[in-house]
């Protein structure tokens, strides 16, 4: 997957994450020479899957919002043949699930959802009228004082219960903290995303998104599996292997920004733990939120949504965890147990196939986060990526288009 090495290029896109691979394409679309280095030996960052044993394994629970207009302009959506969530989720309450949905998007849940006791009528009203002041929000445009999601949630009006049973355990799985102390601001892009969009896997996983935005590229233009160790200050990039590349401006994303600002940020960790089964599951095309249970954020079963996602002739069940204490032995025994309860079968029908754990999960966006002019350039040296524009797919590519129209 290596290109032969350049000795010079204008344009040096260190990283090939959503943002470097948005910046690549964008220049080569511009007539632009540049050069994309990825220091791993597999593209996409922290977007991403591994095929293993007839499965698909994504980095962590990971959706595509079809809402993302950026990253959809540059994308075969044909291509990939998304595969989608119902919209809502189905809420574990009590011994049994309720679906709260958009009745608006989804008319045959609309009885379950109006008659649900996890919101009041107030709840109701307060979800439409937030659905109409955000849907087309924008963050840059938003000059109000921010505030952590939970306080802003607390003021709008939503009752106590809502907030537990469904805003905890939903955005929880989204910001990777369960605290709900995420800037308010980015709360409501993310929001308005999901009201405008539906989520939605590749039929195929989601590295198959970085994968299609690659094969767009010219290969000789692209370096996999070689490190960056060294920027000079006189326009000289030194690989892992002594490779020395001159460029005339040096564009960095992900990790890579650390090689001059010195600061990687700060990350929300997560862990997500793969069982296989052949029981059937009810309402699984939902998200499944268990805003009671202790240990487990969120379950999705991957092949209700794609069948691509396991050859085995089973389901494929992906449980996300985001804090536990204990070992991983036992906690492979709690989470059968919990299977169990809530799926039926015994807890051995509950196959365990993987764990993985991401440490850097999504970037900590504190109150004020966005209030900061972010700093995207030093001299010939520019920054992209998360840190100069939000912690999603569509945050990331945009920041790499910004700065592609920007050279």
């Amino acid at each position: 997957m290596s290109s032969p090495l350049a000795s010079h290029s204008d344009i040096i896109i260190l990283g090939a994450g959503p943002a470097g691979l948005a910046c690549a394409l964008k220049c080569q679309q511009l007539g632009r020479e540049y050069l994309l280095i990825e220091g791993s030996n597999r593209i996409g960052g922290r977007l991403g899957s591994l095929y293993e044993d007839g499965y698909i394994f994504d980095l962590g629970f990971q959706v595509y919002n079809s809402a993302y207009v950026n990253t959809n302009r540059l994308l075969d959506l044909d291509e990939l043949n998304l595969k989608y969530f119902k919209p809502g989720a189905a809420v574990h309450h009590g011994n049994s699930f309720q679906i709260l949905s958009d009745p608006l998007r989804d008319i045959s849940k609309v009885f379950s959802t109006i008659f649900s006791d996890l919101t009041t009528i107030k709840d109701k009203i307060k979800i439409l009228s937030l659905k109409n002041s955000l849907s087309d929000y924008q963050i840059e445009q938003d000059h109000t004082k921010d505030i952590t999601t939970l306080e802003f949630l607390e003021q709008y009006g939503f009752s106590d219960k809502f907030i537990k049973s469904f805003f905890i355990p939903f955005f929880s799985g989204i910001f990777l903290e369960s605290k709900l102390e995420t800037s308010s601001k980015f709360f409501k892009y993310v929001f308005s995303n999901f009201n405008n969009g539906l989520a939605a896997f590749p039929c195929e996983g989601m590295q198959a998104i970085p994968d299609q935005l690659l094969s767009q590229l010219d290969r000789e233009r692209v370096i996999i599996g070689s490190p960056v160790i060294n920027i000079d200050d006189k326009k000289n990039i030194t690989l892992d292997n002594g490779t020395s590349i001159r460029g005339n401006r040096f564009i960095l994303s992900g990790e890579s920004t650390a090689l001059l600002d010195g600061q990687k940020g700060e990350y929300n960790a997560v862990k997500t733990m793969y069982f296989s089964t052949q029981n059937e599951i009810i309402n699984g095309e939902y998200i499944h939120l268990f805003p009671e249970d202790n240990i487990i954020n969120n379950i999705a079963i991957p092949t209700y949504i794609s069948n691509s996602y396991s050859k085995n002739s089973d389901h494929l069940i992906s449980v996300t965890i985001l804090e536990s204490d204990i070992t991983e032995t036992q906690l492979v025994k709690d989470l059968q147990d919990r299977l169990s309860q809530y799926y039926g079968g015994s807890p051995s029908t509950y196959e365990f196939l993987r764990t993985i754990n991401i440490q850097r999960g999504t970037l900590k966006q504190p109150p004020g986060h966005f209030d900061r002019s972010p700093k995207n350039r030093k001299d010939h040296i520019y920054f992209i990526g998360e840190k100069v524009t939000n912690g999603s797919i569509e945050g990331a590519v945009l920041a790499g288009l910004n700065v592609a129209y920007e050279l």
